[in-house]
């Protein structure tokens, strides 16, 4: 071989290793910089790169540019957080919304209130419609239990107390079809502010270091977001849309590189990176132990509660706090009932060897001391019926009002109040905004109430004048609770209503033997009563007669008892012995 072919050839193997040494989805060298990085240098390097745009779009070009990075394959806006939206790009742009599919807006996903800036960055600002988004606010990310306070369309997203293990705060939460396209969102702005989201609020970040901003529980519920939403080909479209010069001109590196957070904070953070022969992070993810189950449920209860805690997973250890912290493997580990005689918020995780930890389960047991809970007989039908009526639907302007039924001891008050519209019939009533219902006992404290949802109109949520509502399940304790619904379009259609209550036993005044709730001359009688062998209506036969009669405690029933009302009677005050 002469020396020209030789030089031919190595300038063909030189030209072929610079084709091959390319990034994915059209990259280039685009990430070559942080070549042979790990760990916090690698998030650093790759800061460095990200944070270079060509353009830096206002809040209002956003607008315009949602048709280049979020348009469906029908030509309308990709709307993040509702799936019946048909948008037309620019057309129903950010206005007035009374519901969902008014108009669509810019969504900060994480909030202009924590800190981030509203422009320059469309990577984390996308189209969700404006009723959704305002359900949101700026509430932090999770997952939501059982019983949503809201929920759009289809129960695509949702909003309601959180039980991913290590926050109980209330949350909002997107779609599965999106949790990793947010989740590598996040990834990508904790990595390109890590000097600014220092400074961020919310609780998702905790500020302690810029290589770690992320509260633990958010970093391990997006991580695994993104393993089960793993990147497609809508979200490469939108990160190839954005690396347009036209457009922004940078890249998020967690949607090119698939699991590349393990890289940064995981398992393989300790493994230099390759731009260009990228070995995917992120490993299977492992089962997660079984919520757990507490038995009874939270609610109202006399006196005190027993409360069993299980879980489905076989040699789970179950952690639990009652002082209304977060369980972790510090806490108290169960072992057998949980015996609470006051007020307390109870909450617990499991957990198990080579296994995901549960989600939380919390609950609030109330504790009515010296009483008695009990539900009221049946349920009350809301209907006309109830209320007296006969209107059989609509009720004109010149009848609204207000109705009112009562059964075994409560009374239920349905009222137009602000509201323009009433409706009652032979099966439901209709809370419109503006109405409320006020059910009130006559006998002691409300302590929890259920209603019987017909249908939810447009995705109305209960409010409570008092007390805690989750859903349509009020507890508290309350003589009289008001319920309304909030503002807006739509109405609740309501059934029935189940209630409990509390009556509670005064405790018993100093003196008064005979339980008449005074102390006087016929105290003075009972006395010389039990001194002589008889035994009064409220001393049972049989019991003994010194828990009511030997008032002075000295463990006798004499002369000394007599006294010692005699200074009651006075106005003096006694101390037992």
């Amino acid at each position: 071989m002469n020396r020209k072919t030789l030089l031919t050839l190595c300038l063909l193997a030189v030209a072929t290793l610079g084709i091959w040494a390319q990034g994915p989805n059209g990259s280039g060298k685009y990430y070559q910089n942080a070549d042979g990085k790990s760990g916090a240098a690698l998030k650093t390097a790759l800061k460095t790169i990200i944070s270079k745009q060509t353009k830096s779009p206002s809040y209002d070009d956003f607008i315009e540019l949602y048709k280049k990075t979020d348009t469906r394959a029908d030509g309308k806006v990709r709307d993040w957080y509702s799936n019946i939206t048909n948008y037309v790009h620019v057309k129903d742009k950010a206005g007035s919304y009374k519901k969902e599919g008014d108009c669509y807006n810019r969504e900060h996903l994480v909030p202009q209130d924590w800190g981030a800036s509203k422009a320059g960055d469309i990577m984390y600002v996308v189209p969700t419609d404006g009723y959704v988004n305002g359900k949101r606010s700026n509430h932090p990310l999770g997952e939501v239990g059982k019983n949503p306070s809201y929920q759009s369309a289809n129960g695509y997203s949702k909003l309601g107390s959180c039980i991913t293990p290590g926050y109980s705060g209330t949350v909002f939460e997107p779609n599965d079809e999106v949790k990793g396209d947010i989740a590598r969102i996040y990834f990508y702005m904790t990595t390109r502010y890590e000097d600014k989201c220092l400074n961020w609020s919310g609780d998702m970040f905790t500020g302690e270091t810029k290589y770690e901003p992320l509260a633990k529980w958010a970093y391990d519920m997006l991580v695994r977001w993104s393993q089960l939403d793993p990147i497609d080909d809508v979200e490469i479209a939108r990160n190839n849309a954005i690396a347009k010069s036209d457009v922004q001109g940078n890249r998020n590196p967690f949607v090119d590189y698939p699991g590349l957070e393990d890289y940064i904070w995981g398992d393989k953070k300790d493994v230099p990176f390759s731009y260009d022969n990228y070995e995917s992070g992120g490993g299977g993810i492992a089962e997660r132990v079984e919520q757990p189950v507490f038995t009874p449920d939270g609610g109202t209860f006399a006196d005190s509660v027993v409360v069993t805690i299980s879980c489905a997973t076989d040699s789970a250890t179950i952690y639990y706090t009652t002082n209304g912290t977060e369980p972790s493997e510090t806490a108290h580990v169960y072992e057998g009932p949980v015996t609470l005689k006051e007020t307390t918020t109870l909450k617990a995780i499991a957990m198990r060897d080579s296994m995901r930890t549960s989600f939380q389960t919390s609950a609030k047991y109330t504790i009515i001391t010296g009483g008695d809970v009990t539900p009221v007989e049946g349920t009350i039908a809301l209907n006309d019926s109830f209320f007296g009526t006969s209107f059989g639907g609509s009720i004109t302007s010149a009848q609204m009002g207000d109705f009112t039924g009562t059964k075994d001891g409560i009374t239920v008050t349905y009222s137009k109040g602000t509201g323009a519209n009433q409706y009652i019939n032979d099966s439901q009533i209709r809370l419109y905004p503006g109405n409320t219902i006020t059910v009130s006992s006559d006998d002691g404290d409300i302590v929890w109430a259920e209603f019987t949802l017909v249908l939810n109109k447009e995705g109305k949520t209960m409010e409570a004048s008092t007390g805690d509502i989750n859903g349509l399940i009020w507890t508290g304790s309350a003589q009289s609770i008001t319920f309304n619904v909030n503002s807006g379009k739509g109405h609740m259609q309501l059934s029935h209503l189940k209630v409990k209550r509390a009556t509670i036993q005064p405790e018993p005044k100093q003196g008064d033997v005979n339980g008449d709730g005074s102390v006087d001359v016929a105290d003075i009688a009972t006395i010389i009563d039990v001194m002589a062998g008889h035994f009064p209506d409220n001393i049972t036969p049989g019991t003994d007669p010194y828990l009511v009669a030997d008032v002075n405690g000295d463990g006798q029933v004499d002369v000394a008892d007599i006294g010692f009302v005699i200074t009651i009677m006075a106005g003096g005050e006694q101390v037992n012995q």
